[in-house]
């Protein structure tokens, strides 16, 4: 089963922890089932789902064809959401920091903010290079204005950017010349920096011609992350036996199969389309 196999498995376990009785036509190959870790800093996403044959790959095709476009477009939201989470984990700690670029007096057309942006990481890095620090990193996401003209609608435009640490704040700050800016050190909660990567996803920009655009981008050399996978030769059935009373158990397995990082979150799913279930669970490293 690929990455994009994972959008079959669209509902959760019911409250009681039950299956449909006949859930597919797609039943699970005798590879059983993989699991996948993926690490970004200290964060770890482990999932654990069945793997279909090759003779299979047809009939996955047109399964997925089934799913609606509203269902796929939420799908490939939440792929983009953990995507820009794991990058933002893997890349930034508390030693870097978050500023926020706004403009005053007229709104400017988003030409105008994409250049303005450049223009201020360009500077940033010269800044960076003169004080004999590393190559700058950053993610950033542009939000929108109330102005139809300008090509936005929303709040007025403003830029949200995370970059890693070395300058001053206030040599941040200044280098802005568009209005306000303000800089503040990162401070990561217990669930880690991840509530940065769901804001910055959340900012939509309503350009002419591409309504809805959700915006954010991140340099080149951003960290990407490290994944790595294992077959379980588990039956199905045992799989789905352990699904169903799995949030009960999953932080003595996990922690088990994780030793030095602690659960944070489980999500069980199954599929009205094939057979098995998927399994997600969030980990983080403790802190020492």
């Amino acid at each position: 089963m690929g990455w994009e196999y994972e959008d079959l498995f669209n509902n959760r376990i019911t409250g009681d922890g039950s299956f449909l009785e006949e859930p597919s036509f797609i039943q699970v190959g005798r590879m059983g089932y993989r699991r996948r870790t993926t690490v970004s800093g200290p964060r770890i996403d482990a999932e654990v789902f069945p793997v279909f044959g090759r003779n299979q790959r047809g009939d996955l095709r047109r399964a997925k064809s089934q799913i609606t476009r509203e269902a796929q477009q939420r799908a490939n939201d939440e792929r983009s959401r953990l995507h820009l989470i794991q990058l933002v984990e893997g890349n930034f700690t508390e030693k870097d920091v978050a500023i926020g670029l706004d403009y005053a007096g007229k709104a400017p057309t988003p030409e105008r903010i994409d250049k303005d942006v450049r223009n201020f990481i360009a500077r940033v890095k010269r800044a960076r290079k003169k004080a004999g620090l590393s190559e700058l990193k950053y993610i950033y996401a542009i939000g929108g204005d109330e102005m139809p003209a300008a090509g936005y609608s929303g709040k007025r435009p403003h830029v949200h950017m995370i970059m890693n640490g070395g300058i001053d704040r206030d040599e941040l700050e200044a280098i802005w010349k568009n209005g306000r800016a303000n800089c503040d050190r990162l401070q990561p909660r217990d669930e880690g920096l991840g509530g940065i990567a769901v804001y910055f996803t959340r900012q939509k920009q309503d350009r002419p011609g591409k309504p809805g655009v959700r915006k954010w981008r991140g340099s080149r050399n951003l960290k990407q992350p490290v994944r790595r996978s294992r077959d379980a030769r588990m039956p199905n059935n045992r799989v789905k036996r352990i699904a169903k009373d799995f949030r009960n158990e999953a932080r003595g397995v996990m922690e088990k199969l994780y030793p030095g990082y602690m659960l944070q979150d489980v999500q069980v799913r199954y599929s009205d389309i094939v057979d098995g279930v998927y399994i997600r669970c969030v980990l983080r490293r403790r802190r020492t």
